[in-house]
C-alpha cells in the first residue's frame, strides 16, 4: 500500500483539528504540526486555510458512506435512507458526539467570514438533499412513504434534522439520545410508523 502523500496527511489532520476546535480555533501551524509537516509546506498544497477547509469537508463527506443511498443490494429506497442515517448516527458516536458534525461546525464558523467555504458547504448540503429527494420519490412510488409529502422539502428537513441532532449532541454529549432522536426523526419526517 502506498504511503499517504503529505497533502493527504494535512487534509486528515485538518479534518481532526477542525472537528475538535472549529475553523476559527484550528490554525495552519497546528494542522501542519499534527500532520508532521513543516508549516511552510502547507502552502505548497493549499492557497489558504479556506481551501484546506473545503478539502477537509470533502474528505469528511467521503467518510459518510453516501454510496449507501444508491446501494442496489438494498432494494427498498426507504431502507437505504434509514440505513444511511443510522450509519451517520453511529459515526457521530464513534467520532465523539461532543464534536458534532464537521460540516455543520464549518458552516456555522464560516458562513459570514469565509464565503468560499460557506458556498462549498451549501453545495454539499444541496447535493445530499437532491439525492434524498430522489429516494423519497422512489419510496413514495414503492408505497413506503406518504405520497402527500413534498419530496424536496422532506429531503431538506432530513438534512436540517441531522445537523440539529448533531448540534444538540455537542451540548448534551449523549450518543444514545442522539441516535434515538435521529431514528425517530427520520421515521416521522418520512411518515413511517
Amino acid at each position: 500500500m502506498p504511503k499517504p502523500s503529505l497533502r493527504d496527511a494535512i487534509v486528515d489532520a485538518a479534518v481532526a483539528e477542525f472537528h475538535r476546535h472549529g475553523y476559527s480555533g484550528a490554525g495552519v501551524a497546528g494542522i501542519a504540526a499534527a500532520a508532521g509537516a513543516p508549516k511552510g509546506s502547507f502552502y505548497n498544497h493549499f492557497r489558504s486555510k479556506a481551501d484546506l477547509a473545503v478539502a477537509a469537508a470533502d474528505r469528511f463527506v467521503a467518510g459518510n458512506r453516501a454510496e449507501m443511498l444508491d446501494d442496489p443490494a438494498v432494494p427498498r429506497a426507504l431502507d437505504r435512507v434509514t440505513g444511511h442515517f443510522a450509519f451517520l448516527g453511529s459515526r457521530l458516536e464513534s467520532t465523539g458526539v461532543e464534536h458534532g458534525c464537521l460540516l455543520g461546525n464549518l458552516a456555522a464558523d464560516t458562513a459570514v467570514d469565509e464565503p468560499v467555504v460557506a458556498a462549498h458547504l451549501d453545495g454539499v448540503f444541496g447535493g445530499w438533499a437532491a439525492r434524498l429527494t430522489d429516494l423519497v420519490r422512489t419510496a413514495q412510488a414503492e408505497g413506503d412513504v406518504d405520497e402527500a409529502l413534498d419530496p424536496a422539502l422532506t429531503a431538506d428537513l432530513l438534512v436540517a434534522m441531522w445537523e440539529g441532532v448533531a448540534l444538540r449532541a455537542k451540548v448534551h454529549g449523549d450518543g444514545t439520545a442522539a441516535r434515538r432522536q435521529l431514528d425517530e426523526g427520520v421515521r416521522r419526517l418520512l411518515g413511517v410508523r
